[in-house]
């Protein structure tokens, strides 16, 4: 039965592919055709027809995915997570007042980009579950200034909110613009690509776009209605681009050109203050030391990661010079730390003891559906094991129960997972005990003062080096491949589409 059904979606594609001008693979070279016109040039991304292309109520991944194309942002973000203006011509930030100036841009009906639009997109955004509404926490008011301008009032000042307007932007009033059978379609944009009208299953350039030109004369949609299909559809090389967050450590099966993507994720070590070894700031620092985050990056994340150089994203440039922990082992450090704690020998297997003949013990929970994890686990077993530190792994049968055993401190040391905002914004971890044991530390002093106007940032990457509250390990990547037809693009993590 996969045979026939794999033969049938090939065929598919197949009579898609023919509907889409040229008659020719949608890979195909710029060539002169005997009648002297150059033939036209395109690709395939996966696409999910029972899906919205609304990237509002869009719940399929590569539908929130292919909305980017049909709408611009105010900013995108560059790879170093550097806001670059889009549909923004000036932002300026007051204290807790955002100021946004638009650039003159016309929708595809022709008619102009507005601040009543911002507005409505903005509303559109936050009251749904979409992935956008967790930007919008700190907004206290959205209101319009003038029609080139709008205003955004927050809660608190942010200096990086600017990164947080990345949200897609459409026309007021259309989001639930239905066709003549009822059917709601994608409301208007100003993005590079529209609906073909005359194929459902098409993207075609957006002539008026203010920003450029399209990089291709056509884009087939091929129907993806779930993950097996996906699946099947990229082992055949019936699309051209595939976006993994790489959150289930699969890399797509798909020939092609591999290029990873900065994430805000952050793996660390977070600790058990109840252990009194662990509340002790010289063992978490000698932890640190003790490990090769180069190591972990190459053999548990096959280098789908960045060894973690601090607090925040290693690439982020705000920090990026700022933060200095080594990728390195540093046994030399390890052992004056160890000292400073009294521990001056070892037992007969090379473990360090206590004057009482206690080894330094601990344990490491990690959940058994991550491989990365499990592998971490080991590696990290291993060099405190080198070290003098000995690792018990516990593992749960799953994140359900992994979760579990943290809130009832039935660990002492953990492999965790947070993804920050595109703003880095720190307090929703550390002030709001999202990480246990971490609110009431001289870290999170440093990140209220940082936010109050009181501190800079290199305070707060200087505070969590020497307090080490949590031990960061590594920023995870997303993985995108796409095919040896597709010139070299580029990629952001606000829009993995952003140069077509």
């Amino acid at each position: 039965m996969k045979k026939i059904w794999l033969i049938s979606i090939i065929l598919s594609c197949a009579i898609i592919f023919s509907s889409c001008g040229s008659g020719e693979s949608p890979n195909q070279t710029p060539s002169d055709t005997n009648s002297g016109e150059r033939e036209e040039i395109g690709i395939a991304l996966p696409f999910s027809s029972t899906d919205s292309l609304n990237p509002y109520i869009a719940v399929t991944k590569v539908n929130q995915e292919l909305s980017m194309l049909l709408y611009d942002p105010l900013v995108k973000l560059d790879d170093a997570f550097s806001p670059v203006y889009f549909l923004a011509d000036e932002i300026s930030i007051d204290k807790q007042r955002v100021t946004v100036t638009l650039k003159d841009v016309r929708f595809t009906d022709s008619t102009l980009l507005t601040a009543d639009d911002v507005k409505y997109s903005f509303n559109q955004a936050k009251k749904t579950d979409n992935k956008y509404k967790s930007q919008f926490d700190n907004i206290k008011a959205c209101s319009i200034f003038d029609q080139k301008t709008i205003i955004f009032d927050l809660y608190k000042h942010d200096p990086y909110f600017v990164n947080l307007l990345d949200f897609p932007i459409f026309k007021n009033g259309t989001a639930e613009t239905k066709d003549s059978n009822d059917r709601t379609i994608p409301p208007i944009g100003c993005g590079r690509y529209v609906i073909d009208s005359e194929n459902s299953f098409r993207l075609i350039p957006n002539k008026s776009y203010y920003n450029g030109k399209a990089k291709f004369d056509y884009i087939s949609l091929i129907d993806t209605p779930d993950n097996e299909s996906l699946s099947h559809m990229v082992e055949v090389n019936a699309v051209d681009m595939i976006y993994s967050e790489f959150s289930d450590n699969t890399i797509p099966k798909m020939n092609g050109t591999q290029k990873s993507i900065p994430l805000t994720n952050i793996v660390y070590l977070g600790m058990n203050k109840n252990n009194h070894l662990l509340s002790k700031t010289e063992m978490r620092v000698a932890i640190s030391a003790a490990l090769s985050r180069a190591e972990i990056v190459k053999s548990a994340y096959f280098s789908f990661a960045t060894a973690a150089t601090g607090i925040f994203p290693a690439n982020w440039k705000e920090a990026n010079e700022l933060q200095h922990i080594s990728s390195e082992q540093n046994i030399k450090q390890v052992v004056a730390y160890l000292e400073q704690l009294g521990y001056n020998s070892k037992d007969t297997d090379g473990y360090y003891v206590a004057q009482t003949g206690e080894r330094i013990t601990f344990t490491l929970l990690y959940n058994k559906e991550n491989i990365s994890r499990k592998l971490a686990a080991e590696l990290i077993a291993q060099q405190l094991k080198q070290v003098g530190i000995e690792i018990i792994i516990t593992e749960a049968e799953s994140f359900k129960d992994y979760s579990q055993m943290i809130q009832n401190n039935d660990y002492d040391i953990y492999i965790g997972e947070i993804k920050l905002n595109k703003n880095m914004d720190l307090r929703d971890v550390f002030l709001k005990n999202v990480i246990p044991g971490v609110s009431e530390t001289y870290t999170s002093e440093m990140i209220s003062a940082f936010y109050e106007n009181n501190a800079d940032i290199s305070t707060v990457i200087s505070a969590c080096v020497s307090e080490m509250p949590i031990i960061p390990l590594c920023n995870r990547k997303g993985v995108f491949v796409y095919s040896n037809a597709v010139e070299d693009i580029k990629i952001s993590i606000s829009d993995i589409y952003t140069d077509l």
